[in-house]
């Protein structure tokens, strides 16, 4: 009788542990994530796409700036990413950037009246310029719509205080001549706001 329950005890203590091996080996097979999370390759390519710039007026802090260029390798680090966490890439991302430079811009301002780079009666101008002395107003500039949460896991210089924007400019700089503004003979662009209180530049070296 001992034997026999001792056996039934052995029976199923080994059915425990091959019964989770075959459910892994299922959950892997319908594409659930390696252990591995890709963030290392993630940080890497935000730091390089990421600048930062601050305004101040005398002592005294205007604005507070952080963006991030979205390049080629910038995007697909970032569409490898959103693939770890909601097992897809961001959707129409490549459709909605195409025909466009972009950047997330990130603004915190003690005034919060300054904070209004999307406004027509904003005291800011922005304008994106190259090596080749030429340059293009954004065709828009819009508050990201994503959740503060989400801003956060992905670009860790959100805060609470600061408002995110999303700015767009043309391909072309003269989209008749069909000339690009990022042509291969350009080295870098410059990302700048300025306004009665100061002036702040963001470079990227492109091309390379």
């Amino acid at each position: 009788m001992k034997r026999t329950v001792f056996l039934i005890i052995l029976s199923f203590a080994v059915s425990i542990p091959l019964f989770y091996l075959s459910g892994c080996s299922v959950l892997s097979s319908v594409g659930i994530p390696p252990a591995v999370h890709s963030s290392g390759g993630y940080r890497s390519a935000l730091r390089k796409a990421s600048r930062k710039a601050d305004i101040y007026n005398k002592l005294n802090t205007v604005m507070y700036i952080r963006a991030t260029y979205f390049n080629r390798t910038f995007v697909r680090a970032y569409e490898k990413d959103s693939l770890y966490y909601y097992m897809k890439k961001p959707e129409g991302l490549r459709k909605k950037l195409r025909g466009y430079v972009t950047f997330l811009v990130s603004v915190y301002t003690p005034q919060k009246s300054y904070n209004n780079l999307d406004s027509n009666r904003s005291i800011w101008m922005v304008y994106l310029t190259n090596n080749k002395g030429e340059s293009v107003m954004p065709v828009s500039i819009k508050p990201s719509q994503k959740k503060r949460v989400f801003l956060k896991k992905f670009f860790p210089y959100v805060t609470d205080w600061s408002k995110q924007y999303i700015m767009k400019f043309p391909e072309y700089y003269a989209k008749k001549e069909n000339k690009l503004f990022l042509n291969p003979s350009v080295k870098w662009i410059k990302l700048i706001i300025t306004g009665v209180n100061g002036k702040a530049v963001l470079k990227w070296n492109v091309n390379k």
